[in-house]
């Protein structure tokens, strides 16, 4: 797939490079770059029956999905530890400005979600392949920040959905070293079956949604 397609590349740059520059020291950095985020959304909707003439406003049971991808910048910032020339850790803090949309039909309710915003906190153990490349892997809790709204076919009033929902994530990725204090990232992350707080709908369902996220993150590492 195109995701793998890209670390690979990075990675194979990376090994080819030269190993003339130093490892990464214990300390402070800053990072800033660009997310592809894509958003998978889960819609179920239980009326208690299959009929599409019976069931609350003559709606059946039926679950949807939807998806997109929306780009959009990031900025982070944290402390690495270096246990050993070899291995080290960081801890991270990040805010990201975030585009992806999704809407579903579901019977006679169109749900319409925005991702307006994600935010957390990443713990990252990594290992100095060379001089130049360093792999690593993640696990963290990102805050999600939604706006939405649910309209009806059979009715006018608009519902309010926006909602915060937490969740763990996780992931790896590659850093290639330019200098000192430069490098470039990319990195991969996954947060699955976020459930999304959904209230009864006119017609007197209480509806279930629920997302994945997974998120292309590349972007500029500055050391101090």
């Amino acid at each position: 797939m195109d995701n793998r397609k890209i670390l690979l590349s990075l990675a194979l740059l990376g090994g080819v490079a030269s190993t003339s520059i130093a490892r990464a020291e214990t300390g402070w950095y800053v990072l800033g770059g660009v997310n592809s985020t894509t958003v998978d959304q889960f819609n179920s909707r239980n009326t208690g029956t299959s009929d599409p003439n019976q069931g609350p406003v003559g709606g059946p049971s039926i679950s949807v999905t939807d998806s997109d991808t929306g780009v959009s910048a990031f900025i982070a910032g944290g402390y690495q530890y270096d246990f050993s020339p070899d291995f080290y850790g960081a801890v991270e803090v990040f805010y990201s400005d975030e585009q992806a949309e999704t809407q579903t039909f579901n019977s006679v309710k169109i749900t319409d979600i925005e991702l307006d915003a994600s935010y957390g906190i990443d713990f990252k153990f990594g290992h100095n392949v060379t001089d130049r490349l360093a792999i690593y892997g993640l696990l963290g809790v990102t805050q999600f920040d939604f706006d939405g709204q649910a309209s009806y076919t059979f009715a006018p009033p608009i519902d309010d959905l926006s909602d915060e929902e937490a969740a763990f994530v996780y992931g790896g990725g590659l850093e290639i070293s330019f200098d000192d204090h430069w490098s470039t990232i990319a990195e991969f992350r996954l947060s699955n079956d976020v459930e999304f707080d959904t209230p009864v709908d006119r017609g007197g369902v209480q509806s279930e949604d629920e997302f994945d996220f997974a998120v292309i993150r590349t972007g500029l590492k500055y050391r101090f």
